[in-house]
């Protein structure tokens, strides 16, 4: 709901301070990133390496959605209203502030589910958005189970799109609700994973194929 409520204020921010926003998240993100380092490696468990990873790519989205706010016809799109965003637990910052970012460039505002495993960082993420000038109320957290919250989320009528990214049986699942909700033309925009084999043969150096 109050979500719903920003989007009226929100969607009529010019491009050009939506954009600076934006940049003024990815600045923070650059001035804050021991404190994203250490969630990634305590509460997700990645390495120091991927951690520095996952803080630069999520540094990246920022500044690309803020330049893609700025594209000529950008203006011309209109925003659909609040997007819900559910994130998985093995990016837990990129993929998370990817999602957000995308809606909040083109002046939707955003209720966003992290991974039940990581809703610290997720947390931090937030606040460091508010910290960077989004209304706090255009970009809201609400942590929980996938099977009550989400499904809560997708189901609620103000919700005007979806972004997903996780198991292509849950993706599948949301479609399915959407349609039993008769809002089968809701945009889902769903990233969804397998498990890849990968063929190995005598001439591989063993060091290579294990990194």
């Amino acid at each position: 709901e109050a979500a719903d409520r920003a989007f009226r204020a929100w969607s009529r921010t010019p491009a050009t301070n939506r954009a600076q926003i934006l940049q003024n998240a990815a600045s923070l993100l650059e001035q804050r990133a021991g404190t994203f380092h250490y969630l990634a490696v305590k509460e997700a468990g990645k390495t120091w390496n991927d951690a520095v990873a996952e803080v630069r790519e999520a540094v990246d989205f920022c500044r690309y959605y803020a330049a893609r706010a700025m594209d000529a016809g950008f203006s011309d799109r209109q925003a659909l209203g609040v997007t819900v965003c559910i994130s998985p637990w093995n990016f837990p910052l990129a993929i998370f502030l990817g999602q957000i970012t995308a809606p909040l460039a083109a002046g939707n505002t955003v209720v966003a589910k992290p991974a039940e495993q990581t809703p610290l960082i997720a947390a931090e993420a937030i606040q460091l958005l508010h910290d960077a000038g989004i209304d706090p109320a255009a970009v809201n957290l609400v942590p929980g189970e996938g099977g009550i919250v989400g499904e809560a989320l997708i189901s609620h009528p103000k919700t005007a799109a979806v972004c997903f990214t996780g198991s292509t049986a849950t993706a599948k699942h949301i479609a399915k609700r959407l349609a039993e909700l008769g809002r089968s033309l809701t945009p889902l925009i769903a990233e969804t994973g397998g498990i890849n084999a990968m063929v190995v043969d005598s001439s591989a150096l063993l060091e290579q194929t294990v990194d």
